[in-house]
């Protein structure tokens, strides 16, 4: 059918969300053999999935997929049965749960696998790696990251999904990069719109949920403690505030492009890439997200209590500054801002956050750190 590219690959998605939910329907309706896992104490979640044997999938008119219902090969809570027959793994879920998702994954990993972290927030492939390592597993996997989750989407219900956006243009790197190209071309099969990246780097930089979701929501934190009843993305969308600050922190995120092999692109041209194909038109934030009909939908949260701070700070943010900071590039705004929302939200999330010393690159400096990304030591 028009606008939908059929692949055939065994594919096992670990999550139970709403990304979750979007990937395993579509790609299921697009020809790939899809096994869903999901850890044992949130089956109960799946139990109308599992009732019917799949997914329903809604797609939002323009997006290029077709809806449908999807059923799945298998739904499984165990982990050893999830990974048996599958080469790639899409990892869907919080980032706070991928310390739990590797120690279970990284007994049953095996060459050639492809494990690909949908998002990873900042470092998510360096972490995972870690984890491998750790447990005393020498296989050779390859560790993916997605810039952002390729679907914006919400549960209808227990067992069906809304699929609003479906971005095109979207980053994908590979930890180790060298040597990569094959891997990257077996995730092509299953999103062929998706865009090659020159390190694991450039991909976390590149989750603009970093900075435009904590912007958001520090701006809007007054209407968010009075819960009024706003869009999050339309109304909460103002200039030039939000643009100014994201202008600050876009000149940090790529401060980093005088390094030789490194190309972190802005965040406008990110939404650009992402959602032309949906109508995106503008030449600044605010004027990209106002453009986009599929962004007319989402309210905004009611509690500073919420994923666009409690994970994208100390997931995204404070590792982002921490990277910057090490290789002695301007990091103050990104700084700022996470201090500035610990102190609104009353949580240190530093204490929370992702270091260098899990990511395996603590202390390294420029030169090191780019030839890690490369070779994998």
């Amino acid at each position: 059918m028009k606008g939908v590219h059929y692949s055939m690959e065994k594919v096992t998605i670990i999550g139970g969300g709403n990304g979750a939910f979007a990937a395993a329907a579509d790609l299921t309706l697009r020809g790939s053999q899809v096994t869903l896992f999901e850890l044992p104490r949130f089956v109960d979640g799946l139990s109308e999935v599992i009732q019917r044997g799949g997914i329903e999938m809604e797609a939002f008119p323009g997006n290029g997929l077709e809806g449908g219902f999807a059923k799945l090969y298998k739904i499984t809570t165990d982990i050893q049965e999830a990974l048996s027959e599958s080469e790639i793994i899409l990892v869907i879920v919080p980032s706070y749960s991928m310390n739990t998702i590797a120690g279970l994954c990284a007994p049953y990993l095996r060459d050639g696998q492809i494990v690909a972290l949908c998002p990873a927030n900042f470092g998510g492939a360096l972490y995972f790696h870690q984890i491998l390592k750790k447990s005393g597993n020498s296989a050779k996997v390859w560790f993916a990251e997605f810039a952002c989750m390729m679907y914006a989407c919400r549960k209808k219900s227990p067992s069906s999904v809304w699929v609003r956006g479906y971005k095109h243009g979207l980053g994908v790197a590979l930890f180790p990069s060298l040597g990569s190209e094959p891997a990257y071309q077996r995730l092509q099969t299953l999103y062929p719109y998706i865009t090659h990246y020159n390190n694991v780097i450039e991909t976390g930089l590149s989750n603009i949920n970093t900075t435009l979701h904590t912007s958001l929501m520090l701006l809007n934190a007054a209407c968010i403690d009075n819960q009024e009843d706003r869009l999050f993305y339309r109304e909460c969308v103002t200039a030039p505030s939000l643009d100014n600050l994201l202008d600050a922190l876009n000149a940090e995120r790529q401060s980093l492009n005088v390094l030789d092999g490194m190309n972190v692109i802005s965040l406008v041209q990110i939404i650009k890439d992402w959602y032309g194909h949906q109508g995106a038109v503008g030449d600044t934030v605010s004027e990209l997200q106002h453009s986009l009909p599929h962004f007319a939908y989402s309210p905004m949260p009611k509690t500073m209590d919420y994923r666009y701070v409690t994970e994208d700070v100390p997931y995204g943010l404070i590792p982002c500054a921490a990277f910057l900071e090490q290789l002695g590039f301007p990091h103050t705004v990104h700084t700022a801002l996470a201090d500035v929302l610990c102190a609104v939200s009353g949580r240190n999330f530093y204490q929370e956050a992702r270091t260098m010393e899990e990511l395996g690159i603590a202390g390294m400096d420029r030169e090191q750190v780019m030839n890690y990304l490369q070779n994998g030591d």
